[in-house]
Formats: structure tokens, sequence, C-alpha cells
């Protein structure tokens, strides 16, 4: 069947641009090959046409990228019913490939949980293949996602917990970023200082994870020196047993990811 765009996107909001743009970044699609469809945005999407016709995005498109709320698609499910998608790449958080597939029978459906930093082309995506989709839809689902960070396949039934790590992740960072600024300003940094001295041993110590061949434990204790000054940080954050609490807040997480799919 020939299809007038390669990929139409349900939603355009801020994910959607996101990967909009890392896909017309990438030389993955031309614009003219890409379509959007929202009825709250009116301009172009880096040079993608914006309509207001859903219609168009499930039968003029190879793939069909659903971008909306889950409150959305339960509103919009009469009108998909009849229409002739057979690739549907889905971002929608806790909504099931079986329940996409209930309304959508015909079609293969990847479902993909994404993070916010893909808004700065850092993201980090997993991706749960439709095991019944082409090799060619899963990769260039995959190609979607690599072009605005980083993208892994995982199975469905791990997506809880990609959410309570990658998906909400980002927050946890902020919050440990948060800190350590406030502690750096209460000892007598400016802000300004303590925030450029805090983002650049974030980024610094994540290079050096990527690239070294040491356990984190190592990585630790290299820093550590017996009665110096890291070692009475480390000390503190154990005595508080902060790993635990960490791990239990994650934990939390999911759990609520677990509800909110069902």
């Amino acid at each position: 069947m020939e299809y007038r765009y390669k990929l139409g996107f349900l939603g355009a909001g801020n994910m959607a641009k996101a990967i909009a743009n890392g896909i017309i970044k990438s030389n993955i699609l031309k614009a003219n090959e890409v379509i959007m469809s929202d009825p709250n945005v009116k301009d172009d999407v880096s040079g993608i046409k914006v309509i207001n016709d859903n219609s168009i995005i499930f039968n003029d498109c190879e793939y069909v990228l659903l971008a909306i709320k889950p409150q959305v698609f339960n509103q919009i499910v009469d009108e998909l019913k009849e229409t002739k998608v057979k690739n549907v790449i889905s971002i929608m958080a806790g909504v099931k490939m079986a329940k996409i597939k209930s309304v959508l029978p015909n079609a293969h459906v990847i479902r993909i949980m994404p993070n916010l930093p893909a808004s700065v082309g850092a993201g980090m995506a997993g991706i749960a293949k439709d095991n019944d989709a082409s090799k060619e839809a899963n990769d260039f689902t995959k190609a979607v996602f690599d072009s605005v960070g980083k993208a892994i396949f995982v199975n469905e039934s791990d997506l809880d917990a990609v959410t309570a790590i990658s998906g909400s992740g980002p927050a946890y960072v902020y919050y440990f970023i948060q800190s350590m600024i406030k502690a750096g300003i209460k000892n007598g940094l400016t802000k300004e200082q303590s925030t450029e001295l805090t983002l650049q041993t974030f980024v610094g110590a994540v290079e050096m994870v990527k690239h070294s061949n040491d356990d984190l434990d190592t990585m630790i204790d290299r820093v550590c020196s017996k009665g110096g000054t890291t070692i009475q940080a480390i000390d503190t954050f154990r005595y508080y047993e902060l790993e635990d609490k960490i791990i239990e807040g994650i934990d939390k997480c999911k759990l609520r990811s677990e509800e909110l799919s069902k």
C-alpha cells in the first residue's frame, strides 16, 4: 500500500515536538514525509505541517505515533475503529499494547517510555517491540528515539521499571542537584558558583562511569581516603541508609506505574 507520509503524529505537544526535531535534524526523514495533527497547535514544527484532522494521520501514514494523553485516546476511540493504520508507536503512559490493539486490531503496536531530556537531545527511552511487527518497523522506531538520545529494547512487562528508573529518573537527579547547590550556598558559595560546580561534577562523574571498567563501589572508594573529607559525606549517607531510601522511592514509583496501567 502506498502512503502519503512515512510518519504521522497524533498530538504535537512538547515530547512530540522534541521527537520531530530529532527526526529532522538526524535526517531520518524529511519534513514533507511527516505530518502532525493537533487542534491546539497552529504553526509548523521543524517544517512539518500541523493539521487538525486525525483521519489523515490514521489513513495516510505508514507509521502513527500516539503522543496524546490516555484520556484523549479514550475520547477518540470510536473514530479510530475504521482506520487503516498498520504500525502504531505509542508513548502514552500506562496504556498497554493490548488496549491499543483492542481499538486497532489490525495494527502492530510498539510501546515506548521516553523521558523529558529528549527535549534537549539527551533522552533515554525503553522500547517494547511488537514481536509480530517487521524488523524494519522495530528498527525504524529505535532510530526515531535514538535521534533524541538513546533507546534500548525491553519487554513490555519491564516498562513500569523503565518508568521508575529513566522515565521519572530526571526528577531524582534534579533533587540531588538541588540539594548540592543548596549545600554550596549554605557553605559560602554564590548560587552561580555552586550551580556551575555541581552541574559539571555531575557531567564529569557520568563520563567517568561510562568510560571506566571499574564497578561503582571501587569508583566511590577511589574518591574517598581514610580520615579524609569525602568519606565524611559518604559515611553520613550510609548511616541514614540513603541508598535504601532511594530504592524504596523508586519501588513506590514503579508500583504507582503498575496501578495506573490497570
